[in-house]
């Protein structure tokens, strides 16, 4: 059996469907000491879940791009990022990022709403030196994990959270975490908005 580590690492993940059509989404990973295995939690609805099931693997990303993260947890890239294909298949990998790693699926576990996804790791690089978070960065990455708990968690507690990790950005942050931050608090607002007409 294989144990996993607890902390877990927030990234990107490509995954393909059937045609070779290419869905990058923010994922958080668990992986063992000697990094030969991952642990994956997508929810089954998630567009990563099907993929998998069809592909049987994935890339999992360490990046330091905020902005891409942003992006990608609310479905709003405005263009993919530049890819490299892997393996002279339908597998892809970010051409941008700090490392990554090809892995296939080796098992899988359904409870609830959430998969527990097993993967082997077939094939890793490491890219361009991971050039390191600051307060800003890190109040992105939080800003995007409450933008995807929109109508799960109650909305009081998404803006209340979103209000003190404003004063990070604008304390520590450039131009592309304040944009991030910014985009991902209007869509937060638009979509409760939206949530609270539709009912």
């Amino acid at each position: 059996m294989v144990k996993y580590c607890d902390l877990i690492i927030e990234g990107l993940l490509t995954t393909w469907d059937k045609r070779g059509c290419v869905n990058l989404s923010p994922m958080g990973a668990r992986f063992d000491n000697s990094e030969t295995n991952i642990q994956l939690r997508p929810f089954i609805t998630s567009r990563s879940y099907q993929n998998l099931m069809n592909s049987q693997a994935a890339v999992f990303h360490i990046t330091d791009d905020v902005e891409l993260i942003a992006h990608s947890a609310i479905g709003e890239l405005p263009e993919m990022p530049e890819l490299i294909q892997l393996n002279g298949g339908f597998a892809t990998r970010l051409k941008d990022t700090c490392r990554w790693f090809f892995a296939q699926l080796s098992s899988t576990e359904l409870i609830g709403e959430r998969s527990t996804l097993h993967l082997k790791v077939m094939q890793t690089q490491t890219v361009r030196n991971f050039c390191g978070f600051n307060r800003a960065k890190h109040a992105v990455i939080e800003a995007a994990i409450l933008a995807t708990r929109v109508g799960i968690l109650p909305d009081k507690q998404i803006l209340d959270q979103l209000v003190c990790l404003e004063p990070w950005v604008e304390k520590t942050g450039g131009r592309s975490e304040r944009d991030a931050f910014s985009m991902l608090s209007r869509w937060v607002r638009n979509r409760m908005l939206a949530n609270e007409t539709s009912v």
